[in-house]
């Protein structure tokens, strides 16, 4: 009796990524997102101690400018990713209704991401500014205790809300 090299982990690994293909696609997105992001916030930070001393004004200009960049990256990754699930196949139109279902759960979920990533960097880029950290390293601590935060916030919430299984109507 052979047994194939890897059969039964070769055999998990693709049951696995089959099912969670969406969550693990989404997750591609926010990292690749979160990363632009972070390296804007990076020269933005570094960039606003050499023009101000004004930690608050430092924070708030690093968090806005890696929320937008950020932003604007997922968005497209997450289209590209996903606009299969919501294009019918012969013709090439959006299926409005499945478009609708997952836009209106990945606004809230995106939303809850937010909050979470934004308030959380933003509060503690600002408290390690006023404890003497350098404005680099207290942007690189504070971005990645938040992404932490917020990456597992979205992904329960994701899970919990079924946003890439779709019912007929919503309503």
């Amino acid at each position: 009796m052979k047994i194939k090299p890897g059969g039964k982990i070769t055999d998990y690994l693709t049951k696995f990524y089959e099912k969670y293909t969406s969550t693990i696609s989404l997750n591609k997105n926010l990292l690749l997102s979160g990363s632009v992001g972070f390296i804007v916030s990076l020269i933005v930070a570094y960039v606003s101690t050499k023009y101000s001393n004004d930690d608050f004004t430092t924070s708030t200009l690093t968090v806005i400018s890696g929320f937008i960049s950020s932003k604007v990256i997922f968005v497209i990754l997450f289209h590209l990713d996903n606009k299969k699930k919501y294009t019918k196949t012969l013709t090439g139109k959006y299926n409005f209704d499945i478009l609708k279902q997952i836009v209106t759960k990945m606004i809230f979920a995106d939303a809850i991401f937010d909050i979470i990533n934004n308030v959380s960097r933003f509060f503690i880029l600002l408290e390690l500014l006023r404890i003497e950290y350098q404005p680099v390293q207290a942007a690189t601590v504070a971005s990645i205790i938040a992404s932490c935060l917020s990456y597992l916030a979205i992904n329960l919430i994701v899970r919990r809300l079924h946003v890439f299984k779709f019912r007929k109507r919503l309503f």
